[in-house]
């Protein structure tokens, strides 16, 4: 069977992409989304270019080391992108024809699928759209660790959806005041917030978070006395931690 590259590595990047976003839009987990769209480009690019014996090898080596980039220990994130693949590959296998290669469906060069590239594409810009939205429209408790200069330490952090502060790219997180000392030789910078009483300027400590034992990231870290949060959470989280990179 003939096949355009051209044509299968577009449909397998709609596909993978829009099966990965629908994971981490379904589980609401935290997302290293530049990996997500390098693996949608690399995995059809693979399927495209290698016919060997030991083709199968090599793909699941790659797979393997996107999951570690990716999911790291979030199962149900990975099965969901990957039920949502297999849907998608036989979906269009039903409507045009045509085969698999090493887990990438190819089309018949003599067909092109447009209404499949339609809809994937307005399925991906609805999820993508609509994921932040999503997530500010609900509560979380998450298991949070931080990094500090001599220890790490694990609280529960709650997920505010009206805290979007940055500084230089990096989110602002508020942790009670009975931790500083545990960061006390971190690097300090004074921070412009807007408050109701005005501008105000806070001291930040420098910080490395991750959120249900998902990759570390850099954070600017506030202490205060004033928190009262649900369920015994001694954080309050960023919205803009749920997509960093």
């Amino acid at each position: 069977m003939e096949s355009y590259m051209e044509v299968t590595w577009l449909t397998g990047f709609l596909i993978l992409l829009n099966a990965g976003t629908l994971a981490f839009y379904l589980s609401a987990k935290p997302c290293r989304y530049r990996y997500v769209i390098l693996y949608s480009a690399v995995i059809p690019l693979l399927a495209c270019t290698l016919f060997h014996r030991l083709e199968w090898l090599f793909t699941v080596f790659i797979e393997a080391l996107f999951f570690r980039l990716i999911y790291h220990d979030q199962w149900k994130s990975w099965l969901l992108m990957m039920a949502h693949r297999l849907l998608c590959n036989f979906s269009c296998y039903v409507w045009y024809g045509g085969s698999f290669h090493l887990g990438i469906y190819f089309i018949e060069s003599t067909r092109l699928p447009l209404l499949c590239w339609c809809l994937l594409s307005i399925s991906w810009l609805g999820m993508f759209y609509f994921w932040k939205q999503k997530l500010a429209s609900q509560s979380f408790i998450y298991s949070l660790e931080l990094k500090g200069s001599n220890k790490i330490i694990k609280v529960k952090g709650y997920l505010d959806s009206g805290n979007l502060i940055t500084q230089e790219g990096i989110p602002v997180v508020f942790l009670d005041r009975r931790y500083e000392e545990y960061f006390k030789d971190a690097h300090i910078q004074w921070i412009v917030m807007n408050t109701m009483q005005g501008h105000s300027e806070v001291k930040c400590h420098m910080a490395q978070a991750r959120i249900m034992n998902a990759h570390y990231h850099p954070v600017w870290i506030h202490f205060t006395n004033q928190l009262q949060l649900p369920l015994g959470a001694k954080a309050l989280l960023n919205l803009n931690m749920m997509t960093q990179e």
